[in-house]
């Protein structure tokens, strides 16, 4: 007959702690996708597809998704950070978008076009590319401006003070 200590988790493995990271992935990753795919929506109507301009449409998805995934712009402690989240965010769109052409040239996804989208590469298809971009930025995003810093703040200052003492000794 087995223990009820036996069945714990070790250490190394809280799921509980672990599960609120996973859902801020899954969140940044829809709004990633539902930003990029709004601003993929309105470049492709307006008529932009790539070139130059496609530079500046990844770059607004870039910088919509670092207004709009992590904190919220009220929680934030300053203005400042939101701001510095787009303007980065621009910059990263941008150089994804650079990479992709680079990296992934005159890909052409066949499933696309015998949905609607035009027969051009993937890259300069924004409906297709801008929530590629969002999805990889807000995931991101969203993780890494969780809002646990806080929580974690007060544990390293209690291990400075008691290493403090222990070195004055």
């Amino acid at each position: 007959m087995m223990r009820a200590d036996s069945l714990r988790l070790p250490d190394g493995l809280k799921a509980p702690a672990i599960l609120p990271k996973m859902l801020r992935l899954v969140l940044g990753i829809l709004k990633g996708a539902v930003v990029g795919a709004a601003v993929g929506l309105g470049a492709a109507k307006i008529g932009i597809e790539g070139g130059a301009l496609g530079f500046v449409v990844s770059g607004v998805v870039g910088a919509l998704v670092g207004v709009v995934c992590g904190k919220a712009i009220w929680r934030q402690e300053t203005l400042f950070t939101p701001l510095l989240k787009a303007i980065f965010g621009f910059g990263i769109g941008a150089l994804l978008y650079y990479g992709a052409r680079k990296l992934l040239g005159g890909t052409h996804l066949a499933i696309a076009t015998g949905m609607g989208a035009p027969d051009r590469p993937f890259v300069d298809v924004p409906i297709l590319f801008g929530p590629l971009i969002g999805i990889i930025w807000g995931a991101f995003i969203e993780v890494d401006d969780s809002g646990s810093g806080k929580a974690a703040a007060g544990k390293p200052a209690a291990g400075k003070a008691a290493a403090g003492t222990s070195t004055k000794a």
